[in-house]
């Protein structure tokens, strides 16, 4: 029987960890041939579809073809009619932000991901055949390193600069609280394991990264409460598998408590853990595309 094959389609760069490798490695770990096309650099925001059609000039044998970006780019040549015999999906990893630069590329791919609900109703709404594909942790780079003594109360990897609330936090936190970003996947995972918790502020109201990553190192996660639409409250708990807040004063209130009281924060630390091993790891996303690319083929 032959190897099945993944194509995976974006902005590639010499790099320790992204979202596409953590989910080719899945891919790979479970027996999948992959392949990378790259679309050009994030980092110097220089795109192009060159490799696209080189590619597709190679008459190429992939089963699933599936193509991640911030929004920024697209082609003519990012189309299903291209590989009829591929199941085609678009990860719109960057909504709700990017929704409407990701939207126009949407049908001309079997399937649509998003990580955010809201996103995902409206893609529905417009005739998109989308689910919803919240963040996950990659467990091969995040994780609990019981060796490192917390440094600080709360850690972020926003940066400075990144969030007004979250700079605010920081500014005022005495040196309590840790805020820092532009690391590679080794440091960043050191970097979460300083604090005593996890703080999150999102910056469009939308389901971050860094509550799974911060889950997944064995960290409390304390976050801003988002609206009921986003989901966030039907994937964790709050004083069970995470804490929210409401403002400012909420969040120093909480940051105070739950620093002092170590069983209640490594009782609600664990739920997360668990939680996240459970059901937010590169595992369970890869099953998901293999489920709806299994679901295509047998419709065929």
């Amino acid at each position: 029987m032959a190897q099945s094959k993944i194509t995976f389609i974006y902005a590639y760069e010499e790099e320790n960890w992204s979202t596409p490798m953590a989910l080719a490695n899945e891919f790979m770990n479970q027996g999948w041939e992959c392949e990378v096309v790259s679309i050009g650099s994030n980092r110097t925001g220089q795109y192009h579809d060159r490799g696209i059609n080189e590619w597709l000039d190679k008459k190429p044998n992939s089963d699933i073809v599936i193509f991640l970006d911030w929004g920024r780019f697209d082609s003519p040549l990012l189309n299903k009619e291209k590989l009829p015999s591929a199941f085609w999906v678009q990860e719109s990893g960057d909504d709700p932000q990017n929704f409407e630069r990701n939207f126009p590329k949407a049908d001309r791919f079997n399937i649509t991901l998003s990580p955010d609900a809201d996103s995902t109703n409206e893609y529905k709404k417009r005739g998109i055949d989308a689910y919803w594909f919240t963040h996950f942790a990659d467990t091969a780079v995040q994780f609990p390193i019981d060796v490192i003594e917390p440094e600080y109360v709360a850690v972020t990897s926003r940066g400075i600069g990144g969030s007004q609330f979250l700079d605010l936090l920081t500014q005022h936190g005495g040196g309590t609280v840790g805020n820092k970003n532009g690391m590679e996947a080794p440091e960043h995972t050191e970097f979460l394991n300083k604090g005593l918790m996890v703080v999150q502020h999102s910056r469009w109201g939308e389901v971050t990264r860094r509550i799974f990553e911060g889950m997944a190192c064995g960290k409390m996660v304390l976050c801003d409460r988002l609206d009921k639409s986003k989901k966030l409250d039907e994937l964790f708990v709050d004083g069970e598998d995470i804490v929210y807040y409401n403002d400012m004063v909420d969040c120093i209130e909480k940051m105070n408590k739950y620093s002092e009281d170590k069983v209640e924060r490594d009782r609600i630390a664990k739920n997360g853990y668990d939680k996240v091993l459970k059901n937010h790891t590169q595992k369970q996303r890869v099953d998901f595309i293999i489920d709806k690319y299994n679901e295509w083929k047998n419709s065929q």
